[in-house]
């Protein structure tokens, strides 16, 4: 080792080392460590690997090696692993061809060996008098301390990752909390996440269950256009492998992978290299995927990335659930305001065709028999019997009103002799009749229950006499498998119902939607038989339990 000066220099030839990287990161500390090594020796060519507290292993090499040395290298690497060691290090000797020998220092971080050094040199630069062993001694605490300074660096490194991520968590946390619109939600995700991962795009595809596919909702502005929901079914690359099996996945070259699924990269001209996806999962249900594309760098994804996602993944579900949540409220609160409008356009309209007219013939007849009572008193008598008949209807027809707004003998007598009351009351100018058949042993339900109950039975009845065009509507009460069957069935046109269901928003009617809700809010199935030409059943199943 004629060329180490290192007796007269030990902690100034410690310290080119400790700093030879310039830098803040592990990789150029060793990189730079190494080549001041290979230089310091000389030696031909030299490689290092290390392994950090957290786990990440880094290999490097400089200079050619050949074969034999490479082989020696490979297997010493192969039983390498971080691990306590009391013993002290030491220099090792492999004799190679040529006159040369492959040197192997053991990189150490207290107590610990963390790492190694080979160095391939040639036998002349290998002394072994008691100066030289003085060197060697040096060698290795230089090494050493290498280890130690290696383990401090990476140790910082993580904590301020750590720092960095805890930053982003509470960033994202904040913004989840504040902002329940899904798509500005989805976007400022994306580019928090962008941000602390450094990859170079995000995308995240919720899942629909209805067509069961991922939809893509966001990428980068650049191919937002071109992707627009974009699908892909649930057998189909990554993505869709990860929302099938709800487990992370790293992928760091994707060409390898035989699910690997490139139509969207090609689409938009993009050269996906690594992925990482992770599933968004709420309970046991997968309600989508988050996935990076390409690390910066070049670098490989790493276990800390895919802990780092899954987490995001996690918090990001609740918020998504959340944003979901506020959405279909609003839907719910759009559907009451519309059902709302529609009841109030209804109830002007039975009010101007019924009782406002009636009232206005019975303003009419009141000046007619005041005018009677002076011109033909006689006729006055029989005027008044008209007018008692009209006021007697009018008052029938308001209160019919009201019972079918608020059917007051629920509280009090049950849904069956509400029932009664409807269709004692029912009135059809075309001469439609309502039946009820009811099987005895109907059991009293909660006011809540029944209410519901009797408003989906109204809801069919009214639904059949507008659009059946039947000579007779049946009310059906009955049990069936610990279950109360209600049921409204006529004979009339019949629908198609795929194609009344698919026009909700068109049809501006909202009567079978409206029976669903009520249906689904009281724990019930509505089920709905069809076909034009052999009329219509509509049944409603409530659990008694």
């Amino acid at each position: 080792m004629s060329s180490l000066s290192i007796d007269q220099h030990p902690f100034q030839t410690l310290g080119q080392l400790i700093s030879a990287g310039g830098q803040h990161a592990v990789p150029n500390l060793l990189k730079a460590s190494l080549e001041r090594l290979i230089t310091f020796w000389p030696a031909q060519a030299g490689t290092l690997i290390y392994q950090a507290p957290h786990g990440e292993t880094i290999a490097l090499e400089h200079g050619e090696l050949d074969e034999e040395a490479a082989r020696l290298i490979g297997e010493a690497r192969e039983v390498f692993g971080r691990r306590s060691d009391g013993s002290e290090p030491a220099i090792g000797y492999y004799s190679l061809d040529d006159d040369r020998q492959l040197v192997e220092l053991s990189l150490r971080s207290g107590n610990q060996t963390v790492g190694m050094l080979h160095l391939v040199v040639h036998e002349h630069d290998v002394e072994h008098s008691d100066e030289s062993r003085n060197e060697e001694d040096m060698v290795v605490l230089l090494v050493r301390a290498l280890g130690g300074e290696a383990d401090k660096l990476a140790t910082l490194r993580r904590a301020e990752q750590d720092l960095r991520e805890l930053h982003l968590l509470y960033e994202i946390g904040q913004s989840l909390a504040a902002n329940l619109d899904l798509p500005s939600l989805l976007e400022d995700m994306r580019t928090q996440i962008l941000k602390v991962t450094g990859a170079e795009r995000c995308s995240i595809m919720m899942f629909d269950e209805v067509a069961n596919e991922l939809v893509l909702e966001t990428v980068d502005q650049q191919s937002s256009l071109e992707l627009t929901e974009y699908r892909i079914s649930l057998d189909r690359g990554i993505a869709g492998w990860v929302a099938s099996n709800g487990i992370g996945q790293i992928v760091n070259d994707v060409e390898q992978d035989s699910r690997w699924y490139n139509e969207i990269a090609r689409d938009i001209d993009f050269v996906t290299s690594s992925i990482l996806c992770v599933p968004m999962r709420h309970g046991e249900r997968t309600i989508g995927v988050m996935q990076l594309l390409n690390k910066g760098g070049g670098e490989p994804f790493t276990e800390q990335d895919l802990r780092l996602m899954t987490t995001l993944a996690a918090q990001a579900s609740v918020a998504v659930e959340n944003a979901q949540l506020v959405q279909s409220l609003k839907q719910e609160r759009d559907k009451l305001l519309a059902k709302e409008a529609e009841v109030r356009a209804s109830i002007a309209r039975d009010l101007h065709d019924g009782p406002t007219q009636s009232i206005a013939a019975i303003s009419m007849n009141i000046e007619f028999v005041k005018k009677l009572l002076r011109a033909m008193p006689e006729r006055v008598e029989s005027e008044l019997d008209v007018l008692a008949d009209l006021v007697h209807k009018t008052s029938y027809d308001i209160r019919t009103l009201l019972f079918e707004l608020r059917p007051l003998g629920l509280e009090t007598q049950g849904l069956f002799a509400t029932l009664e009351q409807y269709v004692a009351r029912f009135r059809d100018p075309s001469g439609l009749q309502l039946r009820l058949e009811v099987q005895p042993g109907i059991p009293q339900l909660p006011i809540e229950t029944e209410g519901a109950v009797f408003m989906i039975l109204q809801e069919a009845v009214n639904n059949a006499r507008k659009h059946a065009g039947a000579a007779e509507i049946i009310i059906y009460l009955f049990l069936e498998d610990n279950q109360l069957v209600a049921s409204v069935r006529d004979l009339g046109k019949g629908f198609d119902i795929s194609k009344t269901e698919a026009n909700y928003s068109t049809s501006g009617s909202l009567g079978l939607l409206n029976m669903r809700e009520r249906a689904r809010l009281i724990g019930s199935e509505l089920r709905i038989r069809s076909a034009e030409g052999l009329g219509t059943t509509v049944e409603l199943r409530v659990p008694l339990e």
